[in-house]
């Protein structure tokens, strides 16, 4: 059983009260993997997202040289919220990067949850809005350093690229 405190370090579910985070242990159970565990490929159906309660866990796409590792999250990330939002596709690979202690929530109780409490969503949903945000800024800043180094990283030797 994971001790409920742990949540508050979620930022998903910081915001939550001990009754509401209750709520979400009762629908979610935890899970242990060995490193090299794939938890889901891109392209699988999105059925809930997870918690890092121990070790971490490498979110990859594949091209054409091999894995590319996106990410590696440790405890308190989580990932596989996207189908909270949508109901498309995997956008990744997630694979057990080291022996891991992960909590599951169920995409069909988190939204049962959700209808149900509608406290509890705004917050979860508030939370979420917060995480997608910044994780759009730091992609942001990634994409504008990448567009540097590409404008005058040495690449072109007589001068930067031309802006399209």
């Amino acid at each position: 059983m994971i001790d409920a405190a742990f949540l508050t370090q979620s930022p998903l579910f910081r915001n939550l009260d001990e009754m509401e985070r209750a709520q979400i242990l009762i629908i979610g159970d935890v899970r242990s993997y060995p490193a090299g565990q794939v938890l889901f490929r891109e392209g699988d159906p999105g059925d809930g997202l997870y918690l890092v309660v121990k070790g971490s866990v490498r979110i990859s796409k594949q091209s054409v040289t091999g894995e590319e590792a996106l990410a590696v999250l440790e405890p308190p990330a989580f990932f596989g919220e996207m189908a909270l939002i949508d109901s498309a596709a995997r956008a990744a690979d997630a694979i057990v990067n080291e022996d891991s202690v992960l909590f599951f929530v169920p995409l069909q109780g988190l939204r049962s949850l959700i209808e149900a409490q509608h406290r509890i969503a705004l917050k979860i949903l508030y939370a979420l809005c917060e995480v997608l945000a910044q994780r759009l800024r730091e992609t942001n800043e990634r994409y504008m350093n990448i567009f540097t180094i590409a404008q005058w990283g040495g690449a072109n030797p007589d001068g930067p690229l031309p802006v399209p």
